[in-house]
């Protein structure tokens, strides 16, 4: 090997080393950080999902809205009555603020669930004390 390459060499084994030691008293925070980023992916995901069948929503409003104008003067009101009812249920048109609210509660759950696992793994810059 020349004098070059076992120099790189060593320069390599050092900053393996370095990053060694310096990830070795911190997995804790670094599992804790990729736990919230994936937490937080899913929340905007969901969110996301929230507001756009909100969007879906009006729309089918609007179309439903249309349907029962177009009944009202072709003198069906029986059915432009059933329509318009429709639309008012909760299938047609769900609460965002209820979303909302769920996503909140399984947040704080996921949170105290994470809490807890993190807690549950021992540090590694803490060595065991030896049994006497």
């Amino acid at each position: 090997m020349t004098e070059d390459a076992a120099a790189s060499n060593d320069q390599v084994v050092d900053a393996m080393q370095q990053v060694n030691d310096l990830l070795r008293g911190s997995r804790q925070p670094f599992a804790a950080g990729a736990a919230y980023q994936a937490l937080s992916h899913a929340l905007s995901l969901a969110m996301h999902n929230a507001v756009q069948q909100q969007q879906h929503s009006f729309t089918l409003r609007c179309a439903m809205t249309t349907a029962a104008a177009t009944a009202l003067l072709d003198g069906r009101t029986e059915q432009a009555e059933a329509v318009l009812k429709l639309a008012e249920s909760p299938l047609m048109n769900p609460g965002i603020d209820r979303q909302i609210s769920a996503l909140h509660a399984a947040l704080a759950s996921l949170r105290d669930e994470i809490e807890k696992a993190i807690a549950a793994v021992p540090d590694p810059a803490v060595a065991p004390t030896p049994a006497t």
